[in-house]
């Protein structure tokens, strides 16, 4: 979580994060991927503006790391959860 290719991950979910959006701009019934991929960008921006990848050393810091790096590890599999879920109507 404190490295570049951690960061190249973080910017890749939010690619994909944003792809979606683009995707279901204007279309009904794709809340939760909406909702994920909003939650993503979020983590993403917070990510980068903590300084995650760059091995921050303040213990402070690296336990706000913590949350979104999880939501970003968890990205892609929530991302193709909401897409299902949209497509299947629930």
């Amino acid at each position: 979580m404190f490295t570049a290719k951690c960061k190249v991950a973080a910017a890749a979910t939010s690619e994909a994060a944003d792809l979606a959006l683009r995707e279901i701009n204007g279309r009904r019934g794709f809340a939760t991927l909406d909702s994920v991929a909003r939650k993503l960008q979020d983590a993403v921006r917070t990510y980068g503006i903590l300084g995650c990848a760059t091995s921050p050393t303040a213990a402070d810091t690296r336990k706000a790391c913590l949350e979104p790096a999880a939501v970003i590890a968890q990205g892609f599999p929530d991302l193709r959860s909401g897409a299902n879920l949209g497509l299947a109507g629930k």
